[in-house]
């Protein structure tokens, strides 16, 4: 029996408010591919993450794959520095830490490696019953927390000085299942997001909906419905003032906007012809980027709300695609990042 990597991901599954109507005519963004590294990793790529830049250090880019790696990449010659080992199984999540030192890589072997970016050196190994974890976020307000989702219908949030269970914040239920529902488990969480300020958490799960919780009460607020099938992307807005924007990537083909705080569908993307499998948005706030599993990454201007460019870099489904900080000669530039099935990197400079 073989299956597709998409049906190997599903596998390990198992275990008012800032924006303009009207685009200026003068301004145009665009993505520029810079370069692509064929066989970046030995089989499937799942995830990538940047490695923001401080004054002695350059921007880095991690990424995760189904090679059981995760290896650290240099844009500026698109090579690999680093490869990190540990875990048995794919990883399906990498992410950074405000303030650069340290990383964290969730795997399908029921681990979450905590690791110094520049060392190596592992930092702490959290341990889940398998599939507990499928995506861990740290806070972004530098409020050391962290929040992982996965298979328990809920989300937790860590101390990451000592790496403690501060607190587990539970899903409801929004009603009793319906007599054909067999599945054990609808709300498995996939994705995790923390507003820029750190109030709000977001959480998508596998059967389309999205929870918001307030994180200081450790409270559920409220769902986002509009999805149909699995939210496996989820990311808000950079900006203070448009905080509460939410945007999310479904395998119902459509990428939706929301108001987080107020419950509101703002409007919904289409134009993939298959699953969005994941969005993120320029630190400029201006656009968004998508991949899918029809091959393609988008770029969406949000003031059009309309896709503007579609690249065709890789050969199969792009898992990830990633923004990068901005650059230091050009506020208005900066490098995009996606990763990919066909086992390719692709960089872009976005302007």
């Amino acid at each position: 029996v073989s299956f597709s990597v998409y049906e190997i991901h599903n596998i390990a599954l198992q275990f008012s408010l800032g924006f303009n109507s009207l685009p200026n005519p003068k301004i145009a963004m665009k993505l520029a591919s810079l370069d692509s590294v064929t066989n970046a990793h030995d089989d499937s790529i799942w995830s990538a993450a940047w490695v923001r830049s401080t004054e002695e250090y350059p921007a880095l880019l991690l990424t995760g794959g189904l090679d059981e790696t995760v290896r650290l990449w240099d844009p500026s010659n698109f090579t690999c520095v680093q490869t990190f080992t540990g875990h048995c199984l794919g990883v399906v999540s990498v992410a950074t830490h405000p303030t650069r030192r340290i990383a964290a890589s969730a795997s399908i072997d029921s681990f979450i490696r905590v690791f110094e970016v520049d060392t190596n050196n592992t930092i702490a190994t959290l341990e889940a019953p398998p599939s507990e974890v499928w995506q861990l976020q740290f806070s972004p307000n530098g409020s050391n927390l962290a929040a992982t989702g996965g298979g328990s219908s809920s989300v937790k949030l860590w101390d990451t000085t000592q790496w403690e269970l501060v607190t587990t914040m539970s899903i409801p239920r929004q009603g009793a299942p319906q007599p054909s529902d067999k599945s054990t488990n609808k709300k498995f969480v996939l994705s995790v997001a923390w507003s820029p300020d750190g109030r709000l958490l977001a959480c998508g799960s596998v059967d389309g909906t999205i929870s918001v919780f307030d994180v200081a009460r450790a409270k559920f607020l409220h769902f986002l419905d509009g999805h149909t099938m699995p939210v496996r992307s989820l990311v808000f807005s950079p900006s203070l003032h448009d905080s509460r924007i939410l945007f999310s990537a479904s395998d119902d083909g459509h990428v939706h906007m929301y108001d987080a705080e107020g419950k509101t569908l703002l409007t919904s993307l289409s134009g993939h012809a298959s699953w969005v499998l994941s969005v993120d948005i320029s630190p400029d706030g201006a656009a968004i980027a998508t991949g899918s599993s029809d091959k393609t990454v988008r770029l969406w201007d949000l003031k059009m709300r309309a896709a503007t460019q579609t690249l065709t870099n890789h050969t199969d489904q792009v898992w990830a695609v990633a923004f990068g900080p901005t650059s230091r000669a050009d506020v208005r530039s900066c490098m995009l990042a996606s990763v990919s099935d066909d086992k390719s990197l692709s960089f872009y400079q976005y302007s």
